[in-house]
């Protein structure tokens, strides 16, 4: 416990976080994804705010797999085209918020 001895011991080298390394972990909670990176969840969170992210997506993306999930089963038991159809565009909408 107790303060660094000198500034050496305090200062790690900074890691410098972007979009793409962001985005690499949507998937994953953010406490996970900051323990992986090697960070604090506060400074994945600010750097996010910067580049105009307000949330972070695990949750979103979540719903979004397993509503293309559900659509994708029930694609295959669908036998009307008018079903088939909206069905079709349902999971190309889902697909295209997922990218």
């Amino acid at each position: 416990g107790g303060r660094p001895n000198s500034d050496a011991d305090a200062q790690a080298p900074p890691i410098m976080l972007n979009a793409a390394m962001l985005r690499a972990h949507f998937n994953m909670p953010l406490n996970d994804a900051a323990r992986k990176l090697g960070v604090c969840a506060t400074a994945i969170k600010k750097v996010c705010r910067k580049i105009g992210i307000k949330q972070w997506p695990h949750r979103k993306l979540k719903a979004v797999e397993k509503r293309l999930a559900i659509l994708k089963a029930e694609q295959q038991y669908t036998t009307e085209e008018s079903d088939r159809t909206s069905t079709i565009s349902e999971i190309a909408d889902l697909e295209q918020k997922r990218a």
